[in-house]
């Protein structure tokens, strides 16, 4: 199936986000901006991406904290009443059922060694991982590891047992649990692994944080680096954007500073024909 290419989406996006007022982010503008103008099936790809939003969402839903919604997921509280209800069309994602099933049912929920947010979250990487997009599987497949080993972590630091907390199972996850070793023995395997540690020990959480999200930029920008406007590209900016908002709101100062250098790397990676405008249409 030939691909879809996006040569003029982003250049719209420094007029879209930002302008010499202050900060505009307006991450649920950006996401219908990419339902308008995204073909479908790759829009489908783009909604992978923002389905943790919806898992938040399912878990307000059930402990009915219906003002606690976020707007940026895909589905609204009138789709989980209608799809947990007898008229179901199943337009959700088939682990979301899944979940709601086994929430409901009370001789399972006694079996239940993990968090409830755990356990969709576990169900969501089952899910996402089955997509055939190459990109979108290294990255899910990359950023489940980072949580895991994040975990193994903490869990060792407070004696936890990493069994309870960790995210589906691979290499990954059995060498945290039986592994005794500091890097798990991981070092071949998940070379990161040393740099975590590294970025572990420091005092400064907020600087922990950032230089997490920066090892998933990097990442980003390898998986991505001999893609030219296609979706992969679109949906690389997209995660990018989406750590850039999580910042805006922690940290207004460095979010704005993270964002320009978006707004930087997306002038000097593109080539624009002149029959394109700023704002995507045709001159």
């Amino acid at each position: 199936m030939p691909q879809n290419y996006y040569h003029y989406f982003i250049a719209g996006l420094t007029e879209i986000f930002f302008n010499n007022s202050g900060i505009n982010f307006g991450m649920p503008q950006f996401k219908k901006l990419l339902e308008e103008q995204i073909k479908p099936d790759d829009y489908k790809l783009v909604k992978l991406l923002f389905l943790p939003y919806d898992n938040e969402n399912l878990l307000h839903f059930l402990n009915e904290d219906f003002n606690k919604f976020n707007s940026l997921g895909n589905y609204l509280k009138s789709d989980f009443e209608l799809e947990f209800s007898k008229e179901r069309k199943n337009t959700l994602p088939s682990y979301m059922y899944k979940f709601y099933d086994l929430y409901k049912n009370e001789d399972e929920t006694q079996k239940v060694d993990k968090s409830w947010e755990n356990i969709l979250t576990e169900l969501y990487y089952e899910y996402v991982l089955t997509t055939k997009n190459k990109f979108l599987k290294q990255w899910f497949e990359f950023n489940r590891n980072i949580k895991n080993i994040l975990t193994g972590i903490n869990c060792r630091k407070f004696g936890f047992n990493p069994e309870k907390h960790l995210i589906g199972k691979n290499i990954i996850t059995e060498a945290i649990i039986t592994n005794k070793s500091k890097d798990f023995g991981l070092e071949s395997e998940f070379p990161l692994v040393a740099l975590l540690l590294s970025i572990y020990d420091k005092e400064n959480y907020m600087a922990s944080e950032r230089e997490i999200d920066m090892l998933r930029w990097n990442k980003i920008d390898d998986l991505t680096l001999f893609e030219y406007f296609t979706i992969d590209k679109v949906l690389a900016y997209t995660i990018k954007l989406d750590i850039t908002y999580r910042w805006l709101a922690l940290d207004p100062e460095k979010g704005q500073i993270i964002f320009k250098q978006i707004i930087k790397d997306i002038k000097s990676g593109f080539e624009f024909t002149k029959e394109f405008a700023l704002n995507g249409q045709k001159k």
